[in-house]
């Protein structure tokens, strides 16, 4: 008789168990590292390393793969002792609910013509094209997957090869944060996609590239302008800046905020906007 307080087994690498979850080579391998170092997890650099030993490929979007293993196995990212920003990644058995779950769908052809068609052929980040530019396009779940996004077509959008590993490299620091943006990337407005990230990790400094992400305006929008009317609701919202190498990076840090208002911080700032405006007019009669 099976024990039912018992873990259930991993599948081994290899395996026909493993191969009919996990389609592709690459992945499998992925899920090999992790399998094998079980007993002292690595962090994302060793993990990219052993895998490209066992495939003999570079640049496999190793983070990527990694998340997509999360469809079924629990692997979060562990915060290593004295390591500023080091994450270890241990395999720790299979989701609750894996079995209910379903492989990722491959978007449609139709639907990647349509994405590419509607941006112009070009970057949706840096407006580079194929044609112009030499850059080679990929088609992107804005909303990742893994953090509650479709391959819906208001979802995709077509990104360069160096922008997409960029966002890719930005979603991998912040795998701690998984929670935080899965809760913030779906909702409705982009006030509540910031002001609810902010929220999730008050008090630490969030750098401006993880909140036009989270933000979801096409051509990058204006986040410091949203930052600016959640102030007008009242929030009070800390800016710092640090040097990063040869680059200056932007921190907003979260201090105080108000509940949001009835009918949602849109129309708030919209009826703020018409009363400052209207001031401004007597002023000037």
């Amino acid at each position: 008789m099976t024990d039912q307080n018992q873990p259930r087994p991993l599948p081994a690498p290899g395996s026909q168990e493993l191969q009919g979850l996990v389609p592709d080579v690459e992945t499998r391998a992925v899920y090999q590292v992790l399998y094998e170092s079980r007993e002292a997890p690595l962090g994302m650099g060793e993990i990219r390393n052993r895998v490209e030993l066992l495939t003999g490929k570079a640049n496999l979007q190793t983070d990527r793969r990694l998340r997509s293993l999360r469809t079924y196995f629990d692997v979060p990212a562990t915060p290593v002792a004295g390591k500023s920003n080091g994450f270890a990644y241990p395999l720790l058995g299979w989701k609750p609910d894996a079995d209910e779950r379903t492989a990722r769908k491959a978007i449609r052809a139709a639907d990647r013509a349509l994405t590419l068609h509607a941006y112009g052929y070009r970057c949706a980040a840096c407006g580079r094209s194929p044609k112009e530019d030499g850059v080679k396009l990929v088609i992107d779940h804005k909303v990742p997957l893994d953090l509650g996004g479709t391959n819906d077509p208001e979802n995709l959008q077509p990104l360069c090869v160096e922008d997409n590993h960029a966002k890719q490299a930005l979603f991998a620091d912040h795998e701690e944060n998984a929670g935080a943006l899965r809760g913030a990337m779906g909702l409705p407005e982009v006030h509540l996609r910031i002001g609810e990230l902010l929220k999730a990790l008050a008090g630490q400094p969030v750098p401006k590239e993880l909140i036009v992400l989270v933000a979801r305006e096409e051509n990058h929008g204006d986040p410091t302008r949203r930052l600016r009317e959640l102030r007008s609701l009242g929030w009070k919202i800390a800016f710092s800046k640090r040097k990063d190498g040869r680059r200056v990076r932007s921190f907003y840090s979260l201090e105080h905020w108000e509940s949001w208002p009835a009918g949602g911080p849109q129309a708030a700032v919209v009826r703020l906007e018409r009363a400052r405006k209207r001031a401004q007019r007597r002023r000037d009669d």
